[in-house]
């Protein structure tokens, strides 16, 4: 069995599903019934122009003209014989008020760069080369440091949500044509779709994995409580000790 083709450009798919187009941007999923489009059309090297029954077009942007090609192909041959002619009044569209635009990240990451680049040369300058070398290597400690202890608070949060209205169901190891065992584990949610749990330390065929139905994405191995909050209480004290070494680094020139 193929694997469903998904076309690509920076943060911007399009993804051939069952009896569905699907073109997702950093704001934005359209969902296009496969009987809804009238035809697919080159629209330059890398670009194809979507024609819905009732004229209105939809672009999607590829990364190179091979894989365009290849999409434009595989979309096409999909497209059932019956078309409806609804067209746009067939199309889902979900916007996603808090995405945050490419451009405001660039944004940001230039101007932290240009603030921490002058950080390091201002310490070099006033308080020499050790401690400017020591502010370096503080920084990204600091930002480390400050990642983990997030993601700890994510993965906490996500405990808890999951701790009140999670479903529990049992997730079966997944096989690669070869025979040989992935790390993944899979399970089915209420509404029929299919999603994975990453266990590389786990060797039997079935797990218990916690999942929210509202969020089906949010999902967790179900462990021995005991055992998750001892990993979360020594993951958390590593984490705020990353921090705290990071901001002494940053901080100890100018104390």
């Amino acid at each position: 069995m193929l694997s469903p083709q998904i076309l690509t450009k920076g943060s911007d798919s399009a993804a051939l599903e069952a009896e569905r187009l699907v073109i997702t941007t950093s704001d934005r999923r359209t969902e296009i019934p496969l009987a809804a489009i009238r035809d697919v059309r080159r629209d330059g090297e890398t670009s194809l122009k979507v024609v819905l029954t009732d004229g209105a077009p939809h672009w999607i942007m590829g990364g190179n003209p091979t894989a365009t090609t290849m999409f434009q192909t595989a979309l096409t041959a999909a497209l059932p014989e019956e078309r409806d002619p609804a067209g746009s009044s067939l199309v889902t569209v979900e916007d996603d008020p808090g995405a945050v635009p490419w451009w405001s990240v660039l944004g940001w990451s230039v101007g932290f760069l240009a603030a921490y680049t002058g950080y390091v040369w201002w310490t070099t300058t006033a308080h020499g080369g050790a401690m400017g070398l020591v502010a370096f290597f503080a920084g990204f400690g600091t930002l480390f440091g400050l990642g983990s202890v997030l993601a700890t608070a994510s993965n906490l949060r996500d405990r808890w949500v999951l701790s009140r209205r999670g479903v529990t169901v049992r997730a079966t190891a997944d096989i690669y044509p070869n025979g040989k065992r992935s790390e993944y584990y899979k399970f089915t949610d209420t509404h029929g779709n299919e999603h994975f749990q990453r266990c590389p330390n786990t060797s039997t065929p079935h797990i218990h994995v916690v999942y929210d139905p509202q969020r089906p994405g949010r999902h967790v191995q179900r462990k021995w409580l005991p055992f998750v909050a001892a990993q979360y209480f020594f993951g958390a004290l590593a984490a705020l000790g990353l921090l705290a070494l990071g901001l002494w680094g940053v901080l100890a020139p100018y104390l």
